[in-house]
């Protein structure tokens, strides 16, 4: 508990102030070197950590996408040019697994390349939404999303939960917590935006954020339950350890990486603030 304790006072006190002054460089920069390491951790699953010919160019993609993200003069032609840039490697690893004339299964470089996929995609629309219109607002919400939504669903899980949710993959996860955690995020976003409304111009769409969070708190239990599928079918505890006490990189953000993705699309479909 005591490592536990110090570990996320670190977090905290490192984190915070990347948050604090993300429109500058080093933000991306912090995204990218945490896609690399949750890469390196599941590369640890999926057998290829030790094989430099299949890492290094997901090594590479993983720290480029970010920081490139960040001087991207049009968002959606970025997302196709990473879009690209991960069919590229795909075709990579396909072509490797020829040339090793069958002794890489096609299930094993496919394990891989998915995770490298969501992983690397999921950082970067982390690093994405913070840099469209009102994304200084925006991004804050992939946080509130997943970390208010795990919050309050172990709280009102382990005061109230009867009703195991999916006990073969999160045996303490409770239905009661997981609805719990569903409404607290709604409300939470709705508060969100009259803080934001309270403190700049911008008008929230109040309506929209009660969607938005309704939604997202589901897509980031699903994040949550997806990484404990992976742990368990592989027989493990935590991706890795470089967090004491509360493991590794995608231990700390299974719900975000799920979350991103869908925030920046939805924000840029369906800005929530005006």
């Amino acid at each position: 508990m005591k490592a536990r304790i110090l570990t996320a006072i670190g977090i905290a006190i490192f984190g915070i102030p990347i948050l604090i002054f993300s429109q500058y460089l080093f933000y991306p920069i912090a995204i990218s070197l945490l896609s690399v390491i949750a890469i390196f951790e599941m590369s640890g699953l999926t057998g290829f950590r030790k094989s430099p010919t299949v890492m290094i160019p997901a090594y590479l993609i993983a720290a480029a996408l970010p920081v490139c993200g960040y001087y991207a003069l049009d968002i959606g032609k970025y997302l196709l040019y990473s879009a690209f840039a991960v069919f590229v490697y795909m075709m990579y690893l396909f072509a490797y697994a020829v040339l090793k004339h069958g002794n890489i299964s096609f299930a094993s470089i496919s394990a891989h390349f998915v995770s490298f996929a969501y992983i690397a995609v999921s950082f970067t629309a982390l690093c994405l939404v913070r840099y469209i219109a009102n994304g200084g607002y925006y991004f804050l919400l992939v946080f509130v999303a997943s970390w208010i939504c795990d919050s309050f669903a172990y709280f009102i899980g382990r005061a109230i939960g009867k009703h195991k949710l999916i006990p073969e993959i999160s045996p303490k996860k409770t239905i009661e917590g997981a609805i719990g955690g569903v409404v607290c995020t709604t409300l939470c976003f709705v508060l969100f935006g009259f803080i934001v409304s309270m403190i700049s111009d911008l008008t929230p769409k109040y309506f929209i954020l009660s969607l938005f969070g309704f939604a997202l708190s589901i897509v980031a239990q699903f994040g949550d339950l997806i990484a404990s599928l992976i742990k368990r079918e592989h027989g493990v505890k935590d991706y890795g350890n470089i967090f004491p006490g509360h493991g590794g990189v995608l231990d700390r953000f299974d719900s975000i990486l799920a979350v991103a993705p869908f925030l920046l699309a939805l924000c840029v479909i369906l800005p929530p603030l005006a």
